[in-house]
């Protein structure tokens, strides 16, 4: 038995799954759009997701594109 939580797909099959990193909270509007992000603990910066619940080969798939991120400068903070 694997030492993980992620069950076996076929997505998955060229992957060797590691320790957990990091977890992401998406939230759906009830039309199918999705939006969250993903925080590593101890860094400031984020990837934000922005995606659509699709259908691929008759499957029901989120799919997303992830954007970096950058914390927001606070007014008085020097552009660097």
């Amino acid at each position: 038995m694997a030492d993980h939580a992620i069950p076996p797909h076929p997505c998955l099959t060229d992957l060797v799954i590691g320790a957990p990193a990091y977890t992401t909270c998406l939230y759906g509007d009830g039309k199918g759009a999705y939006v969250g992000a993903t925080r590593e603990d101890g860094s400031a910066c984020a990837i934000a997701h922005v995606g659509r619940l699709v259908t691929i080969d008759g499957q029901r798939v989120l799919e997303l594109t992830g954007y970096l991120t950058v914390p927001r400068r606070r007014d008085g903070e020097a552009h660097g």
